[in-house]
């Protein structure tokens, strides 16, 4: 009689391709945090901050008005924070190699969920800057209803008071409804930002799953909307992968189990204090009509 082995054979399994459309698509993310960074974080100024005005040149210097001087230099600061991964199983039939590559897989496919996370606020550590423990926020409440409405209104508060691109953040859960409304292109090679999520005025899109729906100190949005912030460009920094990996510091003699650890330090900021926030609505049409018009 034909005996049926029903042990399957191990394969290498296909690469993951592209990782998704989120906060490191549309953030600026270098692998250049230092030991110094590790310890204390770092700054950066805010040089591209600030107002201008108009001013009246009138001929007669007693009638001109006096300009104004701003003054100081305000400084963006990023807090250090560690975010890991880990894995534990049996090493029969496991080489070094396998063991190792699959806690460092694990930290690769999860950690952009974990600094959108950390970066939306609310989480235990908690890590600054983040968007819902920001101070100072400006609230935009839109004229009309719907997410194309809310999204122009974001931009246009934004924009009145920082002169650059800015990161549109939100839960991927809004997503449906900014699609719907026009408002999600990717941006093609010629764009300053190709490959990105970006409206039609060229603001980038950062669509996080770790994001939450929750408004500045945490207000909880109505029923059927998520928050949407809108901030200057984003800076990830982030440290190599440090592992306990091998199996000479890996392994649990006792029950020869692989326990395995991979993680790496992250900061971030923005570029500018200027945050705005508003309220997008979630609903978009079920159906999409697509009849030629008669």
């Amino acid at each position: 009689m034909a005996r049926i082995i029903d042990n399957a054979q191990l394969a290498q399994a296909p690469p993951p391709g592209p990782l998704r459309y989120g906060l490191f698509r549309a953030a600026t993310l270098t692998e250049d945090l230092g030991e110094r960074e590790i310890a204390s974080g770092f700054q950066i100024p805010a040089a591209d901050c600030g107002v201008s005005r108009l001013y009246d040149a009138l001929c007669d210097p007693a009638e001109a008005t006096e300009k104004t001087f701003d003054e100081g230099l305000p400084f963006m600061e990023a807090v250090p924070y560690w975010v890991y991964s880990t894995r534990q199983c049996g090493i029969v039939g496991r080489t070094e190699a396998e063991l190792s590559g699959s806690v460092r897989s694990r930290l690769l496919g999860g950690e952009q969920t974990q600094v959108e996370a950390a970066l939306w606020g609310g989480t235990a550590p908690a890590v600054d800057p983040s968007l819902t423990g920001t101070a100072g926020v400006t609230t935009v409440v839109p004229a009309v209803a719907g997410a194309g409405a809310a999204i122009a209104a974001l931009e246009e508060s934004f924009y009145s008071e920082y002169g650059y691109v800015g990161t549109i953040h939100v839960n991927t859960s809004a997503y449906a409804a900014a699609r719907y409304a026009g408002l999600v292109t990717v941006a093609d090679s010629a764009s300053p930002s190709p490959g990105t999520l970006v409206t039609p005025l060229g603001s980038r899109w950062s669509f996080g799953a770790g994001y939450g729906i929750t408004g500045p100190a945490g207000v909880a949005p109505a029923a059927g909307s998520a928050w949407a912030f809108m901030t200057p460009p984003v800076w990830v920094r982030r440290s190599g992968i440090i592992a306990q990996d091998d199996l000479r510091s890996a392994l649990d003699r006792t029950f020869n189990q692989y326990m395995g650890l991979a993680e790496r330090v992250y900061a971030h900021t923005w570029t500018c204090p200027v945050v705005h926030a508003i309220e997008i609505p979630l609903a978009a049409p079920a159906v999409v009509d697509i009849t030629p018009a008669v």
